[in-house]
C-alpha cells in the first residue's frame, strides 16, 4: 500500500466501482485502486465527490486536506481497526482526573529522548545538553546563516503536515480516531507528531547544503518536499510504530 498525493488546478476525484478515478484539465485520467492505497493527502481545491471520499473512509484510508503552506485543514478519518488494547488502556487513561498532567510528562520524556538522539547525531560537544527550545534555535540560526530560513521554516511546514497524516493512519489502525478529541489542543497526533518531527531537523540542513551546493536558492515545490518525505518515510513509519509501543508500555505501567 502507498500514500496518494493529490494536487494540480483542475483535479477531481470520483469514485469508479473499487478505485478512486482521478482526472485533471489536459491530463489522462487515472484510476487508483483503494486496496493499494494507504492514506491520501491532498489540496484543498481538488474537486471529491461525496461517495469517494466515504469510499474511502469506509476502507479505513484517512483524506488529509492541505493548504498552500502545507497546513492540515481538516481530516476525513478512515474506518478505525480491530479494538486493541492500546485503544482500551488509552481511553482508560483518559478516564482518570490526573491524565492530562501524566500525558504532559510522558510527552517531556518522550521529546527529550528524541533531542537526545539528534545531539549524538550530530557529533557535536556540549559542556550541558541544550533543551528542545534551544536546540531548534541553533537549527532555525543555521539555516539563517545559509540565507535559508524562510525555506527550512517552509520545508518544515509542509514536512509536518505529511507527518500529522502518517500519524493519524497508525493511530486508526490500532482503533483510535475521534476518541481523542477529547483532549483538545493535547490529542495525540500533533504529541507524536512534534516528537518524530525532531528526526528530520538535520535532514532538513543537510538538503538545504545540498540545494545551495547547486545553486538553488529557491522554496522547493510539493513535490519536492513529498519526494524528501517518502524517502524517509520507512524509517519515520518504524519511529512511530516505535513510540506507539512505548505509549502502550506506559500505559500498562501506570495502570
Amino acid at each position: 500500500m502507498k500514500p496518494l498525493y493529490l494536487q494540480g488546478s483542475g483535479t477531481a476525484v470520483k469514485l469508479d466501482g473499487p478505485a478512486l478515478r482521478v482526472t485533471r484539465s489536459g491530463a489522462a485520467e487515472r484510476w487508483f485502486p483503494l486496496q493499494r492505497i494507504s492514506h491520501v493527502v491532498s489540496a484543498v481545491h481538488i474537486d471529491w465527490t461525496i461517495d469517494a471520499l466515504l469510499a474511502c473512509a469506509e476502507n479505513r484510508i484517512t483524506v488529509s486536506f492541505i493548504d498552500d503552506e502545507g497546513a492540515v485543514l481538516a481530516r476525513v478519518a478512515g474506518k478505525p481497526g480491530e479494538r486493541s488494547e492500546l485503544r482500551q488502556r488509552f481511553l482508560d487513561f483518559l478516564l482518570r482526573p490526573d491524565w492530562r498532567d501524566l500525558y504532559l510528562q510522558w510527552i517531556g520524556a518522550m521529546e527529550r529522548m528524541a533531542v537526545r538522539s539528534v545531539i549524538r547525531r550530530t557529533g557535536l560537544a556540549f559542556d550541558r545538553p541544550p533543551s528542545a527550545k534551544a536546540l531548534r534555535r541553533l537549527f532555525r540560526e543555521g539555516a539563517r546563516a545559509m540565507g535559508q530560513l524562510t525555506v527550512y521554516d517552509r520545508i518544515g511546514g509542509e514536512v509536518f503536515g505529511l507527518l500529522t497524516t502518517l500519524v493519524t493512519r497508525h493511530l486508526a489502525d490500532v482503533g483510535i480516531t475521534t476518541e481523542s478529541e477529547r483532549m483538545g489542543e493535547l490529542d495525540p497526533v500533533t504529541g507524536l507528531s512534534s516528537i518524530v518531527f525532531w528526526d528530520f531537523q538535520l535532514a532538513r540542513l543537510a538538503w538545504l547544503e545540498d540545494r545551495l551546493r547547486d545553486d538553488r536558492l529557491d522554496i522547493p515545490d510539493r513535490l519536492e518536499i513529498v519526494g524528501f518525505f517518502e524517502a524517509r518515510r520507512e524509517r519515520t513509519e518504524r519511529l512511530i510504530r516505535g513510540l506507539l509501543g512505548r505509549l502502550h508500555g506506559w500505559l500498562l505501567e501506570i495502570g
